[in-house]
């Protein structure tokens, strides 16, 4: 009998969550089709943290998302579809907003570059109205870290 119980408890416990304090752990998931926990693209992954005034975190938002990634998504497919924007839930401890652009894969032969790509899609003196909006935004500068 104390067999049978242990077997199910461990069978319970390996198919369920367990909760630890405010950490869930789940048991892994399937890996990618080699097997492997690392990312399935061979090629690097780009994050550039955004941290944002809070007063300016809307402002920030609505840039992002009505006029640079569509600017981004006219000037090339490849590198829109490689982007994530993160929204922040809740302001860091100082009080502003980390927003992240995640590249992944970052694609090294392509231009990244936002400014330029406004340039091209709205004209020099249009483009430097909304990159000045945008960069008022900022608390900090923005980092840019690589991954492989």
């Amino acid at each position: 009998m104390k067999k049978f119980l242990v077997i199910l408890s461990v069978f319970f416990i390996s198919s369920c969550g367990i909760s630890i304090g405010n950490t869930t752990y789940k048991a892994p998931q399937e890996k990618n089709a080699e097997g492997s926990v690392y990312s399935p693209t061979n090629g690097s992954t780009m994050v550039a943290i955004n941290y944002i005034l809070p007063q300016k975190a809307a402002d920030f938002e609505m840039l992002s998302k009505t006029i640079i990634l569509p600017a981004i998504k006219k000037y090339d497919s490849e590198i829109y579809k490689s982007l994530k924007f993160l929204i922040p839930e809740e302001a860091n401890a100082d009080g502003t907003l980390t927003f992240m652009f995640i590249a992944d894969p970052y694609l090294q032969e392509k231009n990244y570059d936002i400014f330029e790509i406004l340039v091209q899609q709205f004209g020099r003196s249009r483009a430097e109205e909304y990159f000045d909006r945008w960069i008022s935004c900022f608390a900090y500068e923005q980092e840019v870290i690589s991954f492989r």
